[in-house]
């Protein structure tokens, strides 16, 4: 098994670009026998990544100045994103979001900060369920609802129902939520976060799924009243497709090698 990379970065950029490097050397090269990109080769490492300063523009890897390297994502598509991480809103050929879990927990996490202080580790907030392993199983009919009322009201606070009905198609590919949990502490009267991710695209999720979570994590620690800190996050596969390396060695000033 490959060791876990332990990478010690200023911004997002940086983090990304010092991944990017870590993996297309010394990442383990497999075939994906299920799941997304199915019968391709992916190149992937444990990783564990500090970053110091997430909120130093830009947010996303910048390419080099007339390379006509496609940039991975851009402000506008975070921008974007932040909605799928702080609303509940789904479109219809959509089997989740994220923030169908976070949207709610995110203004929790916010007033308990600010009601009961900054010295508890309560404010961890999870993505996903554990019956969601069962989106991967075709012959499995899985529903939920969940209610959570006031106590002394009765009064509603919330509902969701969740199923797995679209997965009876057998033209649709199985997934559930790549993204696991953010867990946040305030040190120093700053927001930190660590965010883990099960499985973890560099090219194609990393950087617009960075920049959404700073933004959440810039718009809580302004609720709250306190200063934005630093992120780490992990991923026990950080991974590069194989249909990306040739322009991922081209962002590295690399000649493609035997084997790669």
């Amino acid at each position: 098994m490959k060791s876990i990379e332990m990478i010690n970065a200023t911004t997002l950029g940086d983090a990304w670009f010092q991944a990017l490097y870590k993996i297309m050397e010394e990442g383990r090269r497999y075939l994906v026998d299920e799941g997304s990109y199915k019968g391709i080769y992916r190149a992937g490492a444990p990783v564990v990544i500090q970053i110091n300063y997430p909120n130093v523009p830009p947010i996303f890897p910048i390419m080099p100045e007339g390379s006509n390297i496609p940039a991975p994502t851009t402000e506008d598509d975070i921008n974007d994103y932040v909605h799928y991480l702080i609303t509940a809103d789904r479109k219809s050929n959509e089997h989740y979001t994220y923030g169908e879990d976070l949207h709610w927990q995110i203004e929790w996490v916010v007033e308990h900060y600010r009601t009961r202080g900054y010295g508890n580790n309560h404010c961890y907030m999870a993505v996903g369920r554990p019956e969601t392993v069962y989106f991967y199983d075709r012959d499995i009919d899985y529903r939920e609802v969940i209610i959570v009322r006031d106590y002394a009201t009765k009064k509603r606070l919330w509902l969701r129902k969740i199923k797995n009905v679209w997965n009876k198609d057998p033209k649709i590919q199985a997934s559930s939520q790549c993204l696991r949990g953010i867990d946040t502490w305030i040190d120093d009267k700053k927001l930190n976060f660590w965010a883990y991710f099960r499985s973890w695209d560099l090219w194609g999720g990393f950087p617009v799924n960075l920049g959404g979570i700073q933004r959440v994590k810039e718009y809580m620690a302004a609720k709250i009243g306190v200063e934005d800190g630093m992120m780490i996050v992990s991923s026990k596969d950080l991974h590069v497709y194989e249909h990306t390396w040739a322009v991922a060695l081209m962002r590295l000033n690399k000649l493609q090698k035997g084997g790669v």
